[in-house]
């Protein structure tokens, strides 16, 4: 390992190494004589040397040649050996200068040489230009980060390089340009990525005399950094599949093409306080979908308040919402009544048939969602709320804002993030696994060993639900209760059910449990749907579903297609 002490003392001239503070850390002998003192190691620069610059140079990243007043004997010329943290101050006495630049050239082909090792000590690629641009000078990372030679580089214009494509960008010709120092971002013929300072050396009269640029290869930071950005990447994505599984935990059967779209619209805006107004028919789950949603928000520990705004009469509507002063009502609580919008601070408030909302009341609702402030009734002073908001309806807001029935402006305030929620007549292929659901939930709630008896399953899956899941929940909890046998057969339902019986339905006994009876179900459509499509593809469009799960599902249930001509 190369000393560096050692070095110096090899200098005809006086070294001092100085810190970012002007502390002395270094010096060889030859400063000690030209400067008269012992070892200047721990003293000041400005004590040693008055009127040097090396702490400005340092600080800069520069170098420049001075003439001290007080030492006009000597010539001091101040170098930033790591910018910002070291510097060298080169001196020798102008006597000294000249004798040897006449008796002692051999010793100046040494200064060459050991100046070009001081070059080197940092790693990074130290180019030098003229005035002009012309390269005078690099060091011997050139060919490493470069990959040119040496010999192929100096005497060449740095403009020359960009030209040619060995460098993206010449951070000389900005310095040429601009006469400042320049920091840019530079790609070469090799791939490297580096970052470039130049710095501009002026002449006595302010002529630009050199350009110095020094390059920090930072591919690997780079890389590192795309790297980190894709990892992220992974993990955001992972984290969304991660709360689409959590599903199971929310209570959400989600199977149909059309649900998982609305389960995974709900996952992804969890975490976001924006309003989300959640449309559909009466019982398809918007409450259900709300809770999951708080469920896997940062809020979740927090409360979710529902208010009805349909349930709740009108008279009494602001004060529920908002709450009441002491003394305000007549017959009312003494003290005072929180209202529910201050009990749901830090958490969820569900807003449930906002349709129903009096007209009165939808100014003052929009001034709380705008502002998460509200003014309880008998008060002067606002209360403030932090509060996220979901809306919910099966009306249509767009009509009533055409009939004057509901403030536009409160229709726009709630429209953030709509999510549709489909019928069950939409998404049919959901009924077999809601039905299972719904069985097992009441099995273990009532300590039951209830079964379906196939042909009630394929009732239930062709019956036109207008009550949505809500109705098929309520179904299957009354026959789980009022049947008198273990497996509930066709005689247990109710009369409005069976007067939808298809009439292709096979009422012999068929000893099939509730999985074989889904798998049956599924096996009929797949085959419906192939019979009405010329290709596979075609049918799973129409299924909603990948190529590869009808082909799938095809080998699992044996269905013969050797009579169509498929084309994949």
């Amino acid at each position: 390992m190369v000393d560096i002490q050692e070095i110096f003392e090899k200098f005809p001239f006086g070294v001092l190494v100085i810190d970012y503070k002007g502390e002395i850390l270094s010096s060889n002998k030859i400063s000690e004589r030209i400067l008269g003192i012992g070892k200047p190691n721990r003293k000041h620069i400005s004590d040693v040397l008055p009127g040097s610059n090396i702490i400005k140079v340092i600080k800069e990243g520069d170098f420049g040649i001075i003439s001290l007043k007080n030492r006009e004997d000597l010539q001091l010329l101040e170098i930033s050996l790591e910018p910002g943290k070291l510097g060298l101050a080169l001196f020798f006495s102008r006597q000294d200068y000249d004798q040897k630049l006449i008796l002692h050239s051999s010793k100046m082909i040494a200064l060459r040489q050991e100046l070009e090792a001081v070059m080197n000590l940092s790693g990074e690629l130290v180019t030098i230009t003229d005035g002009d641009g012309m390269i005078l000078r690099v060091n011997d990372a050139c060919q490493q980060m470069l990959g040119v030679k040496e010999s192929d580089f100096v005497g060449k214009s740095a403009s020359l390089m960009e030209e040619e494509g060995i460098i993206s960008d010449s951070s000389t010709k900005y310095v040429i340009k601009k006469k400042t120092r320049v920091t840019l971002n530079q790609t070469t013929k090799s791939g490297r990525r580096l970052l470039v300072v130049g710095h501009p050396i002026f002449s006595d009269d302010g002529t630009l005399n050199r350009v110095i640029n020094i390059s920090k290869d930072v591919t690997e930071i780079s890389n590192l950094k795309k790297k980190l950005d894709e990892t992220k990447s992974m993990l955001n994505l992972y984290q969304q599949e991660l709360n689409i599984l959590q599903k199971k935990d929310q209570k959400i059967v989600a199977k149909s093409k059309a649900m998982e779209k609305v389960y995974e619209m709900a996952c992804r805006v969890a975490d976001v306080d924006a309003t989300i107004f959640l449309q559909g028919e009466t019982g398809v789950g918007k409450e259900v979908l709300a809770r999951a949603i708080h469920n896997m928000s940062n809020r979740k520990e927090a409360p979710f308040i529902k208010v009805n705004c349909g349930a709740i009469p009108e008279s009494i509507m602001e004060s529920e919402l908002f709450g009441y002063a002491k003394g305000t009502f007549t017959g009312g609580n003494r003290d005072g009544k929180k209202g529910l919008a201050q009990a749901a601070h830090k958490g969820t408030l569900f807003l449930d048939e906002i349709g129903e909302l009096p007209f009165n009341l939808q100014a003052k609702l929009l001034q709380f969602l705008q502002d998460k402030q509200f003014t309880p009734l008998g008060e002067t002073k606002q209360v403030a709320v932090d509060v996220r908001f979901i809306a919910a309806t099966n009306r249509n807001l767009e009509e009533m804002v055409s009939e004057g029935t509901f403030r536009e402006d409160l229709y726009y305030r709630l429209f953030v993030v709509p999510i549709k929620i489909p019928s069950l007549t939409e998404r049919k292929e959901d009924i077999p696994f809601l039905i299972n659901h719904f069985l097992d939930t009441y099995n273990r709630k009532y300590n039951l060993y209830r079964s379906f008896d196939n042909k009630v399953v394929e009732i239930l899956i062709d019956h036109e639900w207008k009550g949505n899941v809500r109705e098929l929940q309520n179904t299957i909890e009354r026959l789980v209760l009022t049947a008198n046998v273990q497996t509930i057969q066709l005689t247990d339902l109710p009369d409005k059910l069976l007067q939808n019986t298809p009439a292709s339905i096979d009422t012999k006994d068929i000893n099939m449990n509730l999985k074989q009876e889904v798998e049956q179900f599924e096996k009929r459509i797949i085959m419906k749907a192939l019979e009405t499509s010329s290709t596979m593809r075609e049918a799973s469009k129409k299924l909603g579903v990948d190529a590869s799960t009808i082909t799938r599902k095809v080998k699992k249930y044996d269905i013969n297609v050797a009579r169509l001509q498929f084309l994949l």
